[in-house]
């Protein structure tokens, strides 16, 4: 399983079968913020920016979970998700590009 612990603060998208795993840098706030979209609330998008930020930073899920008081499972669920969505933005992004 990958995760952003484990690339010093890059994140690990689905690459092709040359490389499984494609590195992009972690975005800024404004660009995290854009990501998420309408799909939860400006209070929660600066929650997952600073839990992410500090998951891309090296922290555990433990270290990140623990102010916040919940589970290492949320967090591990936030971050699948934050690279599930990252990854489909990139390739709008790319296919609108070649197009």
């Amino acid at each position: 399983m990958t995760n952003l612990r484990m690339y010093g603060g890059r994140v690990p998208l689905p690459g092709s079968p040359d490389a499984p795993i494609k590195l992009v840098d972690f975005p800024n706030q404004q660009e995290f913020i854009e990501l998420w979209g309408n799909r939860i609330t400006a209070e929660a998008k600066l929650k997952y920016f600073e839990m992410l930020s500090a998951r891309a930073a090296g922290k555990s899920m433990k270290e990140v979970a623990l102010p916040y008081g919940i589970s290492r499972e949320r967090i591990r669920q936030i971050e699948a998700k934050f690279i599930r969505l990252l990854g489909k933005s990139l390739a709008r992004s790319n296919s609108q590009e070649s197009a």
